[in-house]
């Protein structure tokens, strides 16, 4: 023997299961109570709490909490620099011949407007220019500004994005940053003001 749910107790199941979590936290009747826990075991709980409701909860905090636990650790971020050092290697053998011609030791300012923007790289002749002057350049024109060649197949997702050190940040950075964030939103929630305890005075008692 075994036993099974009528086709009606399905509905009726999810209808007790919505209301009792979704309609309330809907409805505002529920929330998560934020504290701190320090190293010897004390915490802030009922003395200094933040409130956030269930929207903010899942929508912010879990998916930042998540992150943090699951972020890469020092041995995996260096195994993910060195995979791409491999990757860019190879790249880079594979197209030896494309970018042999351009300077190792480009200049930082653009060569049409000599300032230092961000800049791309054609990918049909490797010369770089600021985003700005590209697109002024090719409203007006459907050539390389530096050697002439034709720019009538090129797109703006072909371009190539010119990078730099200033460009890169490390996984360290990155989780600091997240940090950060976290709890500048943890701190721009509600606080929590404690129930007041009241007590009993008797002018009788001496």
């Amino acid at each position: 023997m075994r036993m099974s749910y009528c086709p009606a107790a399905h509905l009726f199941l999810f209808l007790v299961q919505w209301t009792d979590c979704n309609l309330a936290g809907a409805l505002g009747l529920l929330r998560i109570l934020i504290y701190k826990v320090y190293a010897d075991g004390t915490t802030t709980m009922s003395t200094h709490e933040r409130k956030a409701s269930i929207r903010e909860f899942y929508a912010v905090i879990y998916p930042s909490l998540a992150q943090l636990h699951e972020g890469i650790n020092e041995l995996e971020d260096r195994k993910q620099k060195a995979i791409c050092i491999e990757r860019y290697r190879r790249r880079e053998e594979d197209h030896k011949r494309v970018i042999s011609e351009i300077d190792d030791n480009i200049e930082e300012e653009c060569g049409i407007c000599m300032e230092i923007n961000n800049k791309v790289v054609l990918p049909t002749c490797s010369h770089a220019m600021c985003i700005k002057c590209y697109r002024d350049w090719r409203s007006r024109s459907q050539s390389c500004p530096f050697c002439r060649d034709s720019l009538k197949r090129v797109n703006s997702a072909d371009l190539w994005i010119y990078t730099d050190n200033r460009d890169i940040v490390d996984m360290a950075t990155v989780r600091r940053e997240n940090l950060r964030r976290l709890f500048m939103y943890i701190d721009k929630l509600p606080t929590v003001i404690p129930e007041s305890v009241f007590e009993v005075y008797d002018s009788h008692v001496k």
